[in-house]
């Protein structure tokens, strides 16, 4: 399973890294996940050959939120170890306040977590057929990847 969850960087001549979240089947954001963007993030803002940054999730599905899955994991076992850093580190300190500009290319979901990585990038593009939302709202949880310091409206219209 971890073999299949994976972020990829692939860097054009054109000097744009096209950063990929893959998790089937929507890309949800697992530790192995935030881990790898942070360290892609920083990689393509270290590379001088690097202009901008494109993020998008990997076979038609840009990022399904958080994977619950960890939570059970946690639950089951008593490690809160296991749940990642989900401070406003990666979302607004290295993909908002980057030097490079990024774009998220949004196709399917991007929900939770997911919304909050497009609201970092510098700019958005997205099919018609994108859903977006914070469907943790409806839970009465509030969103943790730094959609508070971005600005995102926590509370879902009357």
């Amino acid at each position: 399973m971890a073999g299949s969850i994976r972020v990829t960087m692939e860097v054009g001549a054109d000097g744009v890294a096209l950063i990929t979240i893959c998790n089937p089947p929507v890309n949800a954001l697992h530790p192995i996940i935030i881990q790898g963007l942070k360290e892609k993030y920083a990689e393509a803002a270290d590379r001088d050959d690097v202009k901008a940054i494109v993020l998008t999730g990997a076979a038609g599905k840009f990022c399904g939120g958080f994977d619950i899955n960890v939570f059970t994991k946690v639950h089951e076992t008593g490690d809160v170890s296991l749940m990642p850093d989900v401070s406003v580190d990666l979302v607004s300190n290295m993909m908002e306040d980057g030097k490079k500009p990024s774009v998220a290319a949004i196709q399917g979901l991007a929900l939770g977590g997911g919304l909050e990585l497009i609201m970092g990038c510098h700019a958005r593009i997205s099919t018609p057929e994108a859903q977006l939302g914070l469907p943790e709202l409806t839970l009465g949880v509030i969103p943790g990847f730094g959609g508070r310091e971005l600005g995102i409206h926590l509370f879902p219209a009357a």
